[in-house]
């Protein structure tokens, strides 16, 4: 029997639900390019992602190294000690407990400004859990970010209207989060040899297959680093990686073990029992990867160019903060 067609009255409500539908997206993709934040600054946005999004605020295509991960990565890195060393410009775009679904729309959305020649992922966010609903939230809030920022109405300036998005004022540290308490770690397990391997979760393991494939696109050398932390890792874990990194062709690079072991002291250099690195965990970490970086990929030394002057006064800024927490 034919299936009989939808009356004329319904097919105008159809029709009415569908413009109103898109009217509704339009605003409300209106609305989220107005409740952006503008500034990288904490009183400007509700999350904790105003130093990540600093970049977008750096000069176009001035950054060749760009960190990517959680927390682990923006307390065990400090950007300044490497352009001191090196004259590496590089930026961390990590985020407290962020989920891959993040970091590769993170990294999409860098590659519209930068063009960096090396991306470092921290690998302890490999092992954060990525579901459906956790996709499903990244991709609302990557299409409409009002349902992120909605509460921004608060806060909203004159220059919400005109500026783009994360545009005003770089953050100082380039993206470090400087902690210089002191909370000594157990490591008495810490990296206890073992064959066995963690497993990563199938939507984990695709999004990595599709960071490598963007950074592939765009020629950029894919590298995955393990920062320390008696915490977070552990050979099974380190085990894990490695494999993986074979399977996908990208380097890794562990400074928990091994030739490429960063010496941290885990009496004096972490500042929560272990879990992060502290300021004096953190020069040691980034020292022992800048010599690998500096050595193995061949990053500019922009070092005395003066396109890249605001650096050295960023250093400057960061040695003074270094030195008055040392003082104190």
């Amino acid at each position: 029997m034919p299936l009989s067609k939808p009356s004329p009255e319904l097919r105008h409500i159809a029709l009415r639900l569908a413009v109103t539908a898109a009217a509704l997206v339009i605003a409300l993709a209106g609305i989220s390019r107005i409740v952006l934040p503008k500034h990288n600054q904490d009183a400007h946005g509700p999350n904790n992602y105003e130093a990540a999004h600093g970049i977008f605020a750096e000069p176009e295509n001035s950054v060749d190294l760009l960190f990517l991960g959680d927390s682990e990565t923006y307390c065990a890195i400090t950007p300044l000690e490497l352009w001191r060393d090196h004259g590496i410009a590089s930026y961390i775009s990590a985020t407290g407990a962020q989920r891959l679904p993040l970091t590769l729309s993170m990294l999409n959305r860098v590659l519209g400004c930068q063009r960096p020649k090396v991306v470092v992922l921290e690998t302890n966010c490999l092992f954060r859990a990525v579901t459906p609903g956790t996709v499903a939230r990244q991709t609302a809030n990557d299409a409409l970010p009002v349902l992120e920022y909605h509460n921004r109405w608060k806060t909203l300036r004159s220059d919400d209207l005109t500026a783009a998005p994360f545009s005003i004022g770089t953050a100082d540290f380039k993206g470090y989060r400087l902690k210089t308490g002191v909370s000594a770690a157990d490591d008495s397990s810490y990296m206890t040899p073992t064959m066995d391997s963690e497993s990563i979760r199938s939507l984990n393991r695709w999004y990595l297959e599709q960071i490598a494939d963007v950074c592939r696109s765009h020629d950029i050398k894919l590298v995955l680093v393990s920062t320390p932390s008696t915490v977070n890792w552990n050979m099974k874990r380190h085990n894990c990686v490695q494999q993986l990194a074979g399977e996908l062709d990208v380097d890794y690079i562990d400074l928990n073990t091994g030739k490429n072991r960063a010496q941290i002291d885990w009496s004096t250099d972490t500042f929560d029992g272990g879990d992060h690195l502290n300021l004096n965990g953190a020069k040691k970490a980034t020292a022992k990867l800048g010599e690998i970086l500096r050595n193995r990929y061949q990053l500019p030394d922009h070092s005395g160019e003066s396109a890249y002057r605001s650096w050295d006064e960023a250093y400057a800024r960061y040695e003074r903060v270094v030195n008055e927490g040392a003082a104190s």
